[in-house]
């Protein structure tokens, strides 16, 4: 097995023009990797907000626009109220979500969840026009399990985090946080399945409903 492998590297090497373990072949594997060469991308005429939350909407999702932290948590009592959902949550840590003030009979705890929490809220690292994705990094102030272990799961965007293109975000990721987290989490909408008679069903391996709260 190993006289073959080594063939069938060594045609690949020889049709490539490249040597084994030359200095020249790693400086040109390295060149490669740093070029980022992206394939071809969707183009659309909307403009990059308003395509995120058509794409967002079409997904199950729901989103309110605001302008101020004090109407972050309006927009978030209101949800709850809406949907007759008790006045607590769990909520990562952020420089925004660290920041809101919330009204003494609501209970907002930061910490894991349990995977018993009816709500929970975090604030996405992006979003994507392109499919109306929420992007979120795995972090101590922001484990993964928070993203998927609720039945309700409210998500903080703001508004110059849009990005147009999945690529993009891995061009802010290299410009803002360097080394890759330990998990990159795209939440498309909220959990589905079509498994039982081809009927979709909301909540089958996460939350069954996903509010985007957009901070203008």
């Amino acid at each position: 097995m190993t006289t073959a492998r080594d063939a069938i590297l060594a045609s690949l090497r020889q049709t490539l023009g490249r040597n084994e373990g030359t200095e020249t072949t790693a400086n040109l594997v390295q060149q490669q990797l740093q070029q980022h060469v992206r394939g071809p991308q969707p183009e659309w005429n909307e403009e990059d907000v308003s395509r995120f939350i058509t794409k967002l909407e079409s997904v199950a999702a729901s989103i309110n626009r605001v302008t101020t932290e004090a109407e972050v948590v309006s927009a978030i009592l209101a949800y709850l109220q809406q949907h007759a959902l008790p006045l607590q949550l769990v909520a990562a840590k952020s420089t925004l979500l660290d920041k809101l003030d919330w009204p003494v009979d609501c209970a907002v705890e930061q910490r894991k969840t349990t995977g018993n929490d009816a709500t929970v809220l975090t604030e996405a690292f992006a979003g994507v026009a392109e499919t109306g994705s929420l992007v979120l990094l795995s972090s101590m102030n922001s484990p993964t399990s928070l993203n998927f272990l609720s039945d309700n799961y409210l998500c903080v965007l703001r508004r110059d985090h849009i990005v147009r293109h999945i690529e993009d975000v891995w061009d802010r990721i290299r410009q803002q946080v360097g080394t890759l987290p330990r998990a990159i989490n795209f939440i498309t909408g909220p959990s589905r399945t079509a498994d039982v008679e081809q009927t979709i069903q909301l909540g089958a391996h996460g939350p069954r409903r996903l509010h985007v709260i957009l901070f203008e």
